[in-house]
């Protein structure tokens, strides 16, 4: 299909967003997807309501969520970029205009980023010839994400020197990527749903020490989200980390209710899953450093609404996967308000200030 002057597959570029039927074939005649489950934060409903139109750059819920009309509009839905450029907010409807327009053109280049590559979804026999192959469909290109499950010795010494156990290499699927000698770390969706790679050095030379596969966005999922104990997190909370070995580490000591936001700041797009799962808290774990302040004065600028609790780490500690067992539990008991924190500290929503490390310590 055209789309801004270059040749997109809709179903190669909706596959990011949504999971169509694995042996779903489409003839060449075909102009809509079969319905799928809708990818609309807001759209609370588990049944298919969501329909691809294949040779125009439309797409409809017929549950009318809202995300209906161009593929520019849907992607501002999903991505959360009508909020990011506040057009709720606007004063007037010249600058509601101008922050729409914005917002549809940053859905643009998301659009176009994957523009010319194929569809590996299956097709009729006769579309097959031009498509090639028909693997499964994932958020980003399939080659990205293939690793080895076997890890070699200087893998498996840096799990364990990180007191990653076998049972965690096998629950949560670690593997390696002989070419680029990174451990594999899959991150997938709440519905498990495998969308990128995090890729950790082993070695002090291979900087950064964290890369990710192209393609997704690494802060439009909670890191963990799949494997969390939602009977846990009803009756005591929801825990989140920065990384993901310290997602890890934390699921090892039992607090399984734990999830990652692989970076610095809780995107609005992980605020909705957070809204999804509703806890009737949160303890936020993040760095004792000037990245784990600045996240704290986000999470508790963009997490009001809930309990907030911040754990503080005893001296000689920085972050949860440093904790033991019995730290990591006793810390989180001994967690404090997030609001006294703050006050306490000086710390507020806009400026982070390094010099306030000192509050992460146990006094």
């Amino acid at each position: 299909m055209k789309y801004g002057g270059r040749e997109i597959d809709p179903v190669a570029l909706w596959s990011r967003y949504v999971e169509f039927p694995s042996a779903m074939r489409l003839r060449d005649d075909d102009a809509f997807s079969p319905l799928v489950q809708c990818p609309n934060p807001e759209h609370d409903t588990h049944k298919r309501h969501f329909q691809v139109n294949v040779h125009e750059p439309l797409v409809h819920c017929f549950a009318y969520c809202g995300i209906s009309g161009t593929y520019e509009h849907a992607v501002c839905v999903i991505e959360g970029l009508y909020d990011k450029y506040k057009v709720e907010e606007a004063g007037n409807d010249r600058e509601r205009k101008r922050r729409t327009l914005r917002a549809r053109k940053e859905a643009r280049k998301i659009l176009l980023r994957g523009a010319g590559k194929t569809t590996q979804i299956s097709r009729s026999p006769s579309a097959r010839k031009k498509t090639g192959n028909s693997r499964p469909a994932t958020s980003v290109p399939l080659d990205s994400l293939l690793y080895d499950s076997f890890l070699p010795q200087v893998a498996l010494e840096y799990l364990n020197g990180r007191r990653i156990s076998p049972l965690s290499i096998s629950t949560w699927q670690l593997g390696w990527l002989p070419e680029e000698r990174r451990i594999a770390i899959p991150a997938r969706d709440e519905n498990g749903r495998l969308k990128f790679l995090i890729k950790r050095a082993v070695r002090e030379r291979d900087q950064p020490k964290y890369l990710y596969s192209e393609g997704f966005p690494k802060t439009s999922l909670l890191f963990g989200a799949c494997q969390i104990d939602m009977a846990l997190i009803k009756c005591d909370g929801m825990n989140i980390v920065e990384g993901s070995l310290d997602a890890i580490r934390l699921h090892q000591h039992g607090l399984r209710n734990t999830v990652a936001i692989l970076g610095t700041g809780i995107s609005q797009q992980q605020q909705r899953i957070v809204a999804r799962i509703n806890p009737p808290r949160i303890y936020l774990w993040f760095d004792k450093d000037s990245a784990g302040i600045r996240n704290i004065e986000i999470a508790y600028a963009k997490l009001k609404k809930y309990p907030l609790y911040i754990v503080r780490y005893p001296k000689g500690k920085s972050d949860p996967a440093t904790l033991t067992r019995r730290e990591a539990w006793n810390q989180r008991g001994k967690a404090v308000p997030a609001a006294k924190f703050m006050r306490t500290t000086g710390l507020n929503a806009r400026q982070p200030r390094k010099e306030q490390q000192v509050g992460y310590h146990q006094r």
